[in-house]
């Protein structure tokens, strides 16, 4: 485990959590590249948030919120952990704090079976959570937390930013027309 200056996270198993509890859909789409369905996405924001009086800048900076994945193949850890670090240097994130949370992504996220989902909950304190459901379970289980405040907003950018490589799949989970 590595413990970073502020840096702290967290890999307990916690009794049954509601993350999306308080917070209501936004949007949600299907990310598909060349012949694979690799996974659909759902976007959850506050539920006192109303969006007809709000720019997306506004919306993906309103807490807390949260990113379903639900994943539509097998993808191992260390893939998963690559298409992060991909998308990131793609859309021109280079986060000062990188390496430590790449080593922490390591360590909270699972492999992926299909049918799995993964949720990232970012809380009004910019927290940001890790929750995971196999297929099989019944409930999602909080895997791990990451402090670092400026995690959650550059983890969500390679879906909500402008600079997303996947605009249509922006535009569906910020219901932009």
């Amino acid at each position: 485990m590595l413990f970073c200056g502020f840096f702290t996270f967290s890999c307990i198993a916690q009794p049954s959590i509601q993350p999306l509890e308080s917070l209501k859909k936004l949007g949600e789409g299907q990310m598909d590249f060349l012949f694979w369905s690799v996974y659909k996405a759902e976007f959850f924001i506050p539920s006192e948030l109303d969006i007809s009086t709000q720019k997306p800048s506004e919306i993906i900076t309103s807490y807390p919120q949260a990113l379903k994945i639900t994943y539509l193949r097998d993808i191992s850890k260390q893939d998963l952990i690559q298409a992060t670090l991909d998308q990131w240097q793609q859309i021109g994130v280079t986060p000062k704090n990188l390496d430590a949370w790449l080593i922490q992504l390591n360590v909270i996220w699972p492999d992926i079976k299909k049918g799995d989902q993964l949720v990232l909950k970012v809380n009004r304190s910019q927290q940001s959570q890790f929750y995971f459901k196999a297929k099989s379970a019944n409930r999602l289980e909080l895997i791990g937390t990451i402090d670092d405040v400026s995690f959650g907003p550059t983890f969500s950018a390679i879906w909500l930013s402008e600079k997303t490589t996947r605009p249509e799949l922006r535009k569906q989970l910020l219901k932009i027309k």
